[in-house]
């Protein structure tokens, strides 16, 4: 079993962090939507990781297993997602059919997004060689026994449905459903109450 300890991820190791979440979101729907050649996703998706989740980083809220297991990236209250840096990834990386739909699908997500005061979830993500050893429990745990005892609830999109079991256990509820056609992949936002 593996016990490596959560600890705060630095700035300067946000590439390393990066290409574990390339790892951890290689069979994502909604990514692979976005990337769905494998080149691509390899080249583009660890630069998507850097741009959606910096802020975490220079907050220090971003936290890794110490063997790099898996990884979550947290941002506080009043911050927010790079949106300049994100789009211009998007812009320069998507294909440009797919451009709108992705716009969209952006647009839904922060329509979602909870306007009381609350901690948001960019991205949590475990390597496949190290799933079902409590990593991800343990690194969600990082932060919602602090959010628990601040009296602050906080929420997330999961991009993959498989994951939803995984939040509901934690205490977390869909709050709606975020798809730009029939036939893209569903998000779905979920909130989680203090405790």
């Amino acid at each position: 079993m593996h016990e490596a300890k959560i600890r705060v991820a630095q700035s300067n190791e946000i590439g390393k962090v990066a290409a574990m979440m390339t790892l951890a979101f290689s069979g994502d729907p909604f990514m692979r939507w976005m990337y769905p050649e494998a080149d691509a996703f390899l080249a583009h998706f660890p630069k998507f990781v850097e741009a959606f989740t910096g802020a975490a980083f220079s907050q220090k809220t971003a936290f890794v297993d110490e063997s790099f297991g898996g990884a979550c990236m947290w941002l506080p209250p009043g911050t927010e997602v790079d949106i300049e840096a994100l789009g211009q990834h998007v812009v320069q990386t998507i294909v440009p059919e797919r451009l709108a739909e992705i716009g969209e699908t952006f647009k839904q997500m922060e329509e979602h997004h909870v306007d009381e005061e609350a901690w948001y979830l960019p991205m949590i993500g475990v390597d496949a060689n190290f799933q079902g050893q409590g990593i991800g429990a343990r690194l969600m745990d990082s932060l919602l026994t602090k959010t628990d005892a601040m009296g602050i609830p906080t929420y997330l999109e999961s991009s993959n449905p498989a994951n939803i079991p995984f939040y509901k256990r934690l205490g977390y509820e869909a709050v709606g459903k975020i798809q730009f056609s029939s036939d893209s992949p569903i998000i779905t936002p979920m909130h989680r109450a203090n405790r």
